[in-house]
C-alpha cells in the first residue's frame, strides 16, 4: 500500500481491514477503514520500491494507492480508523495498526506481479 508517500504492508486484504479504536462498550470498532462514501485508493502497477531500486527484478509489482487522496484522508488511513473515528481527537486504539512497512527483502513472498481480479489498470510511477 502506498500511503503518505511510504509503502506499508497489511496483513489482510483491504477490505477486510478494521478500524482499531475503543468504543464506548470498550470492544473493538467493528467499521472498516475502506468507507463506501470516503474516497478509495486505487490499485496501480509500478516498478520502483522507494530506496530499494535494484533490489527487485525489473517485473512490475501491484501496490494499493493512496497517495492521489487528500493528506487528512491519507492520516486516516494510516491512523486505521473508520470515517466516525477519524472526526473524534485523540481516540484510544484497542489494538495496535495492523501495517508494517514495506521491506522488498524480507516480504518478497507478498509481492504481487497481478492486480487483484476485477481491478482496472492504473499506470504511474512511484
Amino acid at each position: 500500500m502506498d500511503l503518505l508517500g511510504s509503502r506499508y504492508l497489511a496483513t489482510q486484504p483491504i477490505e477486510q481491514i478494521r478500524c482499531v479504536a475503543r468504543t464506548r462498550r470498550r470492544t473493538r470498532c467493528l467499521n472498516r477503514v475502506l468507507a463506501p462514501r470516503k474516497p478509495h485508493g486505487s490499485w496501480r502497477l509500478t516498478t520502483r520500491l522507494p530506496g530499494h531500486p535494484a533490489v527487485l527484478p525489473p517485473a512490475e509489482i501491484a501496490v494499493y494507492d493512496l497517495g492521489h487522496l487528500a493528506h487528512v484522508e491519507q492520516q486516516r488511513w494510516r491512523a486505521q480508523h473508520c470515517p466516525t473515528h477519524a472526526l473524534i481527537p485523540e481516540v484510544a486504539g484497542m489494538v495496535p495498526e495492523d501495517w508494517e512497512n514495506f521491506d522488498p527483502l524480507l516480504h518478497r513472498q507478498y509481492i504481487a506481479t497481478r492486480l487483484p481480479a476485477g481491478q482496472a489498470r492504473h499506470r504511474r510511477r512511484a
